[in-house]
């Protein structure tokens, strides 16, 4: 994805390695930069049926205001993407996206646990990235289910604590909820504001 002139006025170079804030009044239009974000958001969840938010390029951005990229090779284009919105506690992160290098996923990883360990930062988690976040990085975790139930207004939560499997020792904060009339196990990982943050 070439950030350039031609989309926003002035010449614009994404630095190596490094996340930079995307164009978000550009996405969801007739434009390149649309459609590779589209392509790495839909490359990444494609193997669970596709982002539930996302299912053409003109549904960019939804109602999702943090956008960040990163180009990670030699071309110019934003190898790695990672959304989110404000939430009850801050800054929720709700997806990302890679080319599927090892070099995007690995700077996805790195910038999202130095996310979760910054006050106001915090992702709903389960399945792959909970597992990389939890074992590799030990980021922070919400176990008290008053806490959880703060930063999931409205959403019908199941407490469950510790992982029934005897995943993750010492992560407790496991809940479960119904998403697209399926339940699903997840763990709110972070820092977000207002409540009590335990580490593993």
């Amino acid at each position: 994805m070439r950030l350039d002139k031609r989309f926003i006025g002035e010449e614009f170079t994404i630095p190596k390695r490094k996340f930079v804030a995307l164009p978000t009044n550009l996405l969801g239009k007739n434009n390149d930069i649309s459609k590779d974000i589209y392509d790495l958001i839909d490359r990444t969840y494609k193997p669970i049926g596709g982002h539930i938010d996302f299912k053409k390029q003109s549904d960019l951005p939804s109602d999702f205001t943090f956008w960040i990229g990163a180009d990670v090779d030699k071309d110019p284009d934003v190898d790695a993407v990672r959304f989110g919105k404000r939430g009850p506690g801050g800054l929720k992160l709700a997806g990302s996206g890679t080319d599927g290098s090892d070099a995007a996923k690995q700077v996805m990883i790195n910038k999202t646990a130095k996310m979760l360990n910054t006050k106001g930062n915090y992702v709903e988690a389960s399945g792959g990235m909970a597992h990389v976040m939890i074992k590799y990085k030990k980021v922070p975790f919400v176990s008290d289910i008053e806490d959880i139930k703060k930063m999931l207004p409205g959403k019908d939560v199941k407490y469950i604590g510790e992982h029934p499997n005897g995943k993750y020792p010492g992560y407790d904060g496991w809940y479960e909820r119904t998403l697209g009339g399926k339940k699903h196990m997840k763990i709110i990982l972070g820092k977000p504001n207002g409540v009590r943050n335990q580490h593993a």
